[in-house]
């Protein structure tokens, strides 16, 4: 019986790779390279490269799986459709007055710290 390799089950996601095993093991050179290069460039440890990417991986995953992209089929729809939202948004708190932002806010915070 043969088996694909934990690198290509993993990109094409079909199965999930050990969570015993080590990752580093299934690291390459090419990998460690790359690593390198994008932490020198973004002036970021090798760690913070690692945990900003897959922050960002993850933020990427939930937009993607969010309930308005599930209902909106078309990418471009659903960029559209932040994208005026947004502005919306903006508008409506250029509107709201300095003072109702305050007391909103305080309310908010306060709301949290009771919990």
């Amino acid at each position: 019986m043969t088996t694909k390799s934990k690198a290509t089950q993993n990109r094409v996601g079909k199965d999930i790779d050990d969570t015993r095993r080590p990752v580093w093991l299934e690291a390459t050179e090419s990998f460690y390279k790359k690593l390198n290069r994008i932490a020198k460039e973004c002036e970021l440890s090798r760690y913070e490269a690692l945990r900003k990417g897959l922050d960002g991986l993850l933020r990427e995953t939930q937009v993607r799986n969010s309930p308005l992209n599930r209902s909106i089929r078309s990418p471009a729809q659903s960029e559209v459709f932040r994208r005026t939202m947004g502005e919306v948004s903006r508008n409506y708190w250029a509107m709201v007055s300095a003072e109702e932002r305050r007391e909103r806010a305080t309310k908010s915070a306060r709301a949290r710290w009771s919990r």
